[in-house]
C-alpha cells in the first residue's frame, strides 16, 4: 500500500468513532423499519412488504408513519404510551449522527486541532468551524444506541442496559 499512513484522512480514533456511528446508525434504522412494519399489521419480520415500504423513504418519513402508527394504536395497546419519549431519543441521535456525518472534519496542523467544518445555504449562508475531538462522536454514538434501545423495548417490551452499563 504504496502512500498508505495510519490516520489519514484523520487521526484514527476519529475514523474509528465515525465507524461505529454508522454501524449504529444502521442499527437504528433497521430497527425503527421493523416497529413500522410490526405497527402497521406485519408480524413476520422476513415479510418483504415492509421492508419494500420503509427502505424507499426518508428518515424522516419513517419517523412520520411511527408516530401516526403510535397514536392510532395506542387506545388498544397501552404498551405504546411512551412513543413520544422515543420518538425525542430518536430525533436527539439524529441530530447528534447529523451534526458528523452531513458534515466535513479536518486536522488544522498549525493549532494542532482537529475541525468540525459545517455549514447551510437554506435561505442564508451560515457556516460554522469549532474544534471536535473523538469523545464527541462518541457521545453522539451513545445518543444513537439509547435511541435503538428504546426501540428495541418499545417494539419488544423488553428493556436492555446500554453497553456501557
Amino acid at each position: 500500500m504504496s502512500g498508505y499512513k495510519i490516520g489519514w484522512p484523520l487521526a484514527d480514533a476519529f475514523l474509528i468513532e465515525l465507524g461505529r456511528l454508522s454501524a449504529l446508525w444502521g442499527t437504528l434504522e433497521f430497527s425503527l423499519n421493523i416497529l413500522i412494519g410490526r405497527l402497521a399489521g406485519f408480524a413476520d419480520i422476513n415479510d418483504p412488504i415492509p421492508f419494500i415500504l420503509t427502505v424507499h423513504s426518508s428518515f424522516p418519513q419513517r419517523l412520520d408513519a411511527f408516530v401516526s402508527l403510535c397514536k392510532l394504536h395506542l387506545p388498544n395497546q397501552p404498551s405504546l404510551a411512551r412513543y413520544q419519549e422515543v420518538l425525542g431519543l430518536v430525533e436527539t441521535a439524529q441530530k447528534s449522527r447529523n451534526k458528523f456525518i452531513h458534515t466535513n472534519i479536518v486536522y488544522d496542523a498549525p493549532s494542532k486541532k482537529h475541525m468540525l467544518l459545517s455549514g447551510s445555504a437554506r435561505r442564508s449562508l451560515k457556516t460554522t468551524l469549532v474544534e471536535v475531538n473523538s469523545q464527541d462522536i462518541h457521545d453522539a454514538c451513545k445518543a444513537v444506541h439509547l435511541a435503538s434501545l428504546a426501540i428495541h423495548e418499545l417494539s419488544t417490551g423488553k428493556k436492555h442496559k446500554p453497553k456501557w452499563d
